[in-house]
């Protein structure tokens, strides 16, 4: 570095001494004698020695503030040193918690670009989601403020995917002068099958006393897929079938916990229809 900057000053001063001589100065060495000469050279050697010391006085100059930088930079290790004892770590211990805190949130932000489909049907995921970043600011090393940032992103991240996974969760319809089950359901953007009114009944039976009876402002919720302890009713279903699948008991001598959960839909245990959204007692 210094024998760059010394090179660079002579460039300098050289270049400058020559264009200053090509401006003032024009010599004709033929007729000059030479205590002319003498004379001129002295003039330069001067002008050497005056950029030789101007040489020397900015690189002390540096020097000194290479010092200082040093000083400095050692404050600054000294000060990090100290922020690294409180947050109960070291320099490494921090890199790699930061680490950690990266990779989790390029997997927050994969699981939030999904579809509010794909998220509410993986809605179990957000509360491990939710619960490792719990996990993470009981380390002391969350009070970092990189870590801080990047806990405060995680935290988006999940609310969004949340709030993402809304409208799958259930859209809301308001019910208007003229309508009843059959046509709601038939609706393109409800479900755009008629059949599909039962899932509006089931779905809202707090609401819903008479499914031949619905009135205008009343707002039903519209689920789109199955939420927790709930089963969606194939055509084909029956009690014990649904009680022996392996996602809900695994036995189908369950099926009357599911009937019992049921009797304000289900009138005749075996009649059960499409569509029914039952309740799956654990």
């Amino acid at each position: 570095m210094k024998n760059t900057v010394t090179l660079i000053a002579v460039l300098v001063l050289s270049i400058s001494a020559l264009n200053l001589s090509a401006q003032q100065y024009s010599y004709d060495y033929k007729t000059m004698s030479m205590d002319e000469y003498k004379a001129e050279l002295a003039k330069w050697q001067q002008r050497e020695a005056d950029a030789k010391a101007a040489i020397a006085e900015e690189d002390a100059k540096i020097a000194q503030l290479k010092e200082e930088i040093a000083a400095v930079e050692k404050e600054i290790d000294a000060v990090y040193d100290e922020i690294y004892a409180l947050l109960e770590t070291d320099e490494a211990g921090y890199k790699a918690y930061l680490d950690q805190l990266r990779s989790f949130e390029d997997e927050l932000q994969a699981f939030a670009a999904m579809s509010p489909e794909e998220i509410y049907e993986k809605r179990s995921e957000l509360d491990t989601y939710k619960s490792r970043l719990e996990d993470f600011r009981k380390d002391k090393k969350s009070l970092g403020v990189e870590a801080y940032e990047a806990l405060s992103r995680i935290e988006n991240l999940i609310a969004q995917a949340e709030k993402k996974a809304q409208p799958a969760a259930a859209g809301r319809y308001e019910v208007q002068r003229g309508d009843y089950l059959w046509k709601i359901a038939k609706r393109p953007d409800i479900y755009g099958d008629p059949f599909a009114w039962i899932r509006i009944y089931t779905a809202n039976k707090d609401q819903i006393k008479n499914p031949d009876l619905i009135y205008p402002r009343q707002v039903f919720r519209i689920p789109k897929v199955a939420g927790p302890n709930e089963y969606w009713v194939e055509r084909g279903d029956y009690l014990s079938k649904i009680a022996g699948l392996a996602n809900v008991y695994g036995n189908p001598f369950n099926w009357q916990k599911i009937y019992e959960a049921n009797r304000d839909v289900i009138s005749d245990p075996n009649l059960i229809f499409p569509y029914m959204i039952l309740v799956i007692p654990r």
